[in-house]
């Protein structure tokens, strides 16, 4: 929910308290309020038409790396499905990480 009071925006989202907590803690500790963190996050998406944030976990990590090169290389293993129950009882050893 967004309202206008004098020109500025009041803006109320929800987060986990654990999350607020922890994050104002470190706020507080560079001597600034969240209101002006949240100021300054949102001044410089603006500008910059970009989430300024370390995104890295969009990147393969190194067991998704090796699979790829498995696959890319001919070396990875192949499944044949036949019937649901097959595919559940494999997707079940994935889970468990047999496979």
């Amino acid at each position: 929910m967004t309202t206008m009071t004098n020109n500025n925006a009041v803006v109320n989202f929800r987060l986990p308290q654990h999350l607020k907590t922890e994050a104002f803690e470190v706020i507080a500790q560079y001597g600034l309020t969240p209101s002006q963190v949240f100021n300054m996050f949102l001044t410089e998406i603006a500008a910059t038409k970009a989430i300024p944030l370390s995104l890295n976990y969009l990147q393969p990590n190194a067991k998704t790396l090796a699979a790829m090169n498995e696959i890319e290389s001919g070396t990875a293993e192949r499944f044949s499905l036949d019937d649901k129950t097959e595919l559940a009882t494999l997707l079940q050893q994935i889970a468990e990480g047999k496979k």
